[in-house]
């Protein structure tokens, strides 16, 4: 699952204009992509079409980088019952 979620994510942030070379699970939104507040509600807004998931207030405050991301992600569709 986590493999899916990475490249759902990757695409994401290649839609936004983000090189693939400058893509890895630490990069930072803020430092590293200089995502303003439009960027960042596409990418929340994408994050959640893509997943059919709602991220809550509190947990965009954790979305700092790629790789917390994936994790909250991946916690949200453990969470759907199969």
């Amino acid at each position: 699952m986590e493999k899916e979620i990475k490249l759902g994510v990757y695409r994401i942030l290649r839609k936004l204009g983000v090189h693939r070379e400058e893509i890895y699970p630490e990069a930072k939104f803020s430092t590293d992509y200089f995502f303003d507040d439009k960027d960042w509600n596409c990418f929340l807004f994408f994050i959640e079409s893509k997943f059919d998931i709602s991220i809550t207030d509190e947990e965009q405050k954790q979305l700092v980088s790629v790789g917390n991301t994936i994790e909250i992600v991946d916690k949200h569709l453990q969470a759907i019952p199969a």
